[in-house]
């Protein structure tokens, strides 16, 4: 929620500019992101 609304704050809609893919362990963040399966990553 906190990442979506510093979006919306920025200009960007999440529903509609991005895709925000949700379904990974945070503990898997880095590696998926490594791996190529992101763009980007919070945490």
């Amino acid at each position: 929620m906190v990442f979506e609304f510093i979006l919306k704050k920025n200009g960007i809609d999440p529903k509609s500019d991005l895709t925000i893919d949700q379904s990974i362990d945070f503990g898997s963040t880095a590696a998926a992101f490594s791996g190529g399966q992101g763009d980007f990553t919070v945490v």
